[in-house]
């Protein structure tokens, strides 16, 4: 992926159809603006022999480096080839030092700094590889190999002076379900294991780490599922598990794994399938969009259409993940240091010269969320309790909210008053101005009021502070703040977290009638709700903690509170998705059959 020009790099591949042994050296690029695919018919300079099982490493400037890979006779390689973009031009470039052996189905990833290329694994022959080697682009100079581990098919990145990877088979062809690193500093390699049969991703522990310590969620790694097609996306894995290649009726899902928390989070699941239709072949990304490309399939004819025309683009935004920036500490002043600084800041009556106040948390009003308005501005103290004043800066919330600037400009009452009141909870409000002085969400803020949170970032068009949202609220998911989750999903029109919340609900249905989460949505919330589930859904008994099937007389008395256990199935609505768009058809040159590597 080449992110400077937003264009898809494809190079070489096989024959989708296997009816010959020939391998390709064409080029294609694949425009994500236009969706237009153009085949470079004579591009200059050293054309690389046809090859596959390489790998496809995006440097700089609209360069790319493609290393390895084995061809049409059986021969593994080791050449090094630079293909520029912006001129079409092929090169060669002289190395230094011993170069590796020759390898395909190895990982690349390039350093942060961007002059260093790391490359580890792959197959030779009968052998999985297990070394790994640098090359350094500043001087192209090869360093020696060092031992890591026997993998190939995997995917690699570089974050915090490790190599990390994951995915990929053994020699044995196992899948392991297992995210490894070798430490650039120290040569030592380290791995966090995922326990065998956990893979529903919710409240079992299910990481185990060399010395004894767990983290919760698993992988969906059930050898029985679909392809899976991995992509680091800053110090995040995500996973996309499309339908297998020969059953087409498997479970998918996009799951993601923080390499910071050492936790897995189920960002979207089978119902919010938008893989079905095409058979999917390789993914791709570009800052927090991922490009899965595919051919289209035809299951009433048992054929599956060869030729890559097909290309999904996924906002991974859209499904609450807010990759964190890298793990690398800069030489240079990060900016949070900065944001803690100004955080000293908030609430500070002495060098405050603005007040806004709110509605006092105690204060009981019908329902749950409000709705407010862009001109939330107004004076509303004679009509309800006013909170605490909360002391704030406006030049800080001129610089960082984009509401108050206009409100400023304008000059309003506000303005002259130098004190504002927002009709919103008081601790949703000091969570918001919290957030423009420091630019995250406190740890000690609530899930429930994070939900509210995010009302307030759609209402003020604050994108930053919507996406620490639902990624906080991804993992917060109870019996007791669900249907508030659900409700807030609902006014900030967040339709994949309110059908996630749905689901929950639905499953734990039994016990979230019983909340005061529940029982505070508005009757019209209470009917909407139940009307996520699908048409066929039908409510079951639960059973005892004999494993007896409960009846009425069991569920309707005794127990001492004990809930009945009754439950809905799963609802089936679908989210909106992005839609699968053919590549254009007018393609410069025949590109049919080939698949890039």
């Amino acid at each position: 992926m080449c992110p400077e020009d937003r264009k898809i790099f494809i190079f070489g591949g096989f024959d989708f159809t296997m009816s010959t042994d020939e391998l390709f050296n064409s080029v294609m690029l694949i425009d994500t603006k236009t969706y237009k695919a153009t085949l470079i018919k004579e591009p200059a300079g050293t054309v690389p022999s046809g090859r596959h099982g390489h790998t496809a490493t995006y440097w700089k400037e609209g360069k790319l480096i493609i290393f390895g890979g084995e061809n049409e006779r059986g021969v593994f390689l080791n050449e090094l080839y630079v293909f520029d973009v912006r001129t079409q031009t092929w090169s060669s470039p002289t190395t230094y030092g011993r170069k590796p052996v020759g390898r395909s189905r190895h990982a690349a990833c390039l350093s942060e700094c961007g002059k260093r290329l790391y490359f580890c694994g792959g197959f030779r022959q009968h052998t999985v590889m297990s070394d790994i080697f640098c090359l350094d682009l500043e001087t192209m100079t090869w360093s020696d190999s060092r031992q890591f581990v026997a993998r190939y098919d995997h995917v690699a990145t570089v974050q915090n002076e490790k190599v990390w990877i994951f995915g990929g088979l053994t020699q044995e062809m196992d899948r392991p379900s297992e995210v490894i690193w070798f430490d650039l500093r120290t040569s030592a390699v380290a791995s966090l294991r995922f326990d065998d049969g956990l893979n529903n991703g919710d409240d079992e522990d299910g990481l185990r780490i060399g010395n004894g310590r767990s983290r919760r969620g698993t992988p969906n790694q059930d050898k029985r599922a679909g392809t899976h097609f991995y992509a680091f996306c800053g110090s995040t894995v995500i996973d996309f598990m499309t339908h297998g290649p020969a059953i087409h009726n498997t479970e998918t899902s996009i799951t993601s794994f923080d390499l910071t928390e050492l936790r897995w989070r189920t960002l979207a699941d089978s119902s919010c399938d938008i893989f079905s239709g095409n058979s999917w072949a390789y993914v791709a990304l570009s800052g927090t969009t991922a490009f899965l490309l595919g051919s289209a399939l035809y299951p009433e004819y048992g054929i599956e259409n060869e030729v890559i025309c097909r290309i999904l683009p996924i906002d991974l935004k859209y499904y609450g993940a807010a990759p964190k920036p890298s793990l690398q500490l800069p030489t240079v002043p990060p900016a949070e240091s900065l944001n803690a600084d100004i955080s000293t800041l908030f609430d500070d009556r002495e060098t405050s010269d603005f007040v806004i106040t709110a509605i006092p948390d105690d204060y009981d009003t019908p329902g749950s969320v409000s709705v407010p308005g862009p001109d939330t501005a107004a004076d509303t103290t004679q009509q309800i309790p006013v909170s605490d004043p909360i002391y704030v800066h406006a030049l800080i919330l001129q610089t960082r909210w984009p509401h108050f600037k206009r409100l400023s400009n304008s000059r309003m009452r506000e303005y002259h008053r130098k004190r504002m009141h927002i009709p919103e909870r008081y601790s949703t409000v000091r969570a918001l101005l919290y957030y423009l002085y420091s630019d995250t969400i406190a740890t000690t803020v609530s899930v429930v009021t994070v939900a509210k949170l995010l009302v307030l970032s759609n209402m003020y068009a604050l994108p930053r502070l919507r996406d620490l949202c639902i990624s906080r609220i991804q993992d917060g998911f109870d019996v007791t703040n669900a249907p508030t989750i659900w409700e807030c999903a609902k006014v900030a029109q967040e339709d994949v977290l309110r059908t996630s919340a749905a689901r929950f609900c639905l499953r734990h249905w039994g016990r979230v009638v019983r909340t005061k989460a529940f029982r505070a949505l508005s009757k019209g919330s209470m009917l909407e709700i139940c009307e996520e589930v699908d048409l066929e859904g039908q409510v079951v008994m639960g059973w005892d903690s004999h494993g007896r099937r409960r009846t009425d007389s069991s569920t309707n008395g005794g127990n001492d509170g004990e809930s009945s256990g009754a439950m809905l199935d799963d609802a089936a609505s679908e989210a909106d998705m992005a839609m699968v768009e053919d590549i254009d058809s007018d393609v410069e040159g025949d590109v049919d059959g080939e698949s890039g590597a």
